[in-house]
């Protein structure tokens, strides 16, 4: 990280922990791309979408590791396709063979309840070591190839993509570029239809679940999405995310639009459960009951409906109780990514 942005995230850290009510619940329904969503040349109508997902944030305060667990289904999928998934350090990709999302559904359905406040902020990753693309890892996952990428030139990262079916759209440029200026990674996922799936033609894909691990001292979600291009109609998209941690968060990032850029709360609130690390337990299953932090756990529910994120950057999670910052937990936060903007007001109302 360069010394000047050093410097401003160290102070961004301090200033963001004095932030207080963060308005702006962004539910209204409103499908949206996944990510960063890399098909053959079709037309925007023809495009896959991401017609459900559901996601658990399991985040370790005290190592900073984040376990994002994820079910996608997506409709027009009976060709080949791709997304990518950016992280803000290198990450690692791993199958769940039996989804835990029917039983935290049951065990923490959603309810909306009042909004909540915010908080704290966060900084800049290092940038992977070398120049171009390099290839981190490849594995089968369910009916994904993983590939785990670093890059340090957006052109380089985007021809990759391209000579290895991951055809990249014109939107997808600036998105590629933004991330490649952040230092992020990258899991591409190649998506392969069962021959039967390609023939049928348009079709939705069967849900998968995956888990991609990596390092981050406040829970983070990808959910900054190239613009899409208009299309005729287009179906709510249902996201649904449980978080798990040691203590209660906010979602908070920015949104930028006619009247400017402003922090926003972009999730409805659910219900929180605290003190649950038994009824968490019993739900997450034996795949995933190991990846639990240590100590008293609490889970909270959130739900978006958005049809488009356009405007949107990033999501993360800041602790909903605001107060000084050690220097410790300062230069932890100076090295994650700039997704949140320090400088932004904190927003009002904003209709969608």
């Amino acid at each position: 990280m360069n010394s000047t942005r050093r410097t401003r995230w160290l102070g961004a850290a301090a200033a963001l922990s004095l932030l207080g009510a963060l308005a702006g619940s962004l539910w209204q329904p409103a499908a949206a791309h996944a990510c960063g969503i890399f098909a053959p040349k079709l037309a925007p109508e023809e495009r896959p979408t991401l017609s459900r997902e559901k996601v658990l944030i399991v985040h370790d305060a005290a190592s900073g590791v984040e376990h994002f667990v994820r079910e996608v289904v997506f409709d027009k999928a009976g060709d080949p396709f791709g997304f990518v998934v950016p992280t803000p350090s290198q990450p690692t990709v791993h199958a769940v063979e039996t989804t835990p999302f029917t039983a935290l559904r049951k065990a923490f359905p959603f309810r909306p309840q009042p909004r909540g406040k915010a908080a704290r902020g966060l900084g800049k990753g290092a940038p992977p070591p070398s120049k171009g693309v390099q290839v981190l890892d490849v594995q089968r996952v369910g009916s994904f190839k993983a590939f785990v990428l670093a890059a340090t030139d957006q052109s380089a990262l985007a021809t990759w993509l391209t000579d290895n079916g991951f055809d990249s759209p014109p939107e997808a440029q600036a998105w590629l570029e933004h991330y490649v200026q952040l230092g992020f990674y990258y899991v591409a996922l190649r998506y392969e239809p069962p021959a039967s799936d390609a023939a049928a033609g348009p079709v939705s894909m069967d849900a998968e679940t995956l888990r991609i691990t990596f390092d981050a001292p406040l829970p983070y979600y990808p959910y900054l999405e190239p613009r899409a291009p208009e299309t005729p109609s287009e179906d709510p998209r249902l996201l649904e995310v449980w978080y798990v941690g040691a203590e209660p968060m906010v979602p908070v990032a920015v949104h930028t639009g006619d009247a400017g850029s402003a922090w926003v709360r972009p999730w409805r609130a659910g219900k929180r459960y605290p003190d649950a690390r038994d009824r968490i337990l019993g739900a997450a299953g034996t795949q995933l009951s190991g990846l639990l932090p240590e100590g008293s756990l609490q889970l909270q529910t959130f739900q978006d409906q958005k049809r488009r994120r356009d405007g949107f950057g990033d999501v993360v999670l800041v602790p909903e109780t605001g107060g000084p910052l050690s220097p410790e937990r300062r230069e932890a936060l100076a090295t994650f990514v700039s997704v949140l903007d320090p400088s932004l007001p904190v927003a009002g109302e904003v209709e969608r």
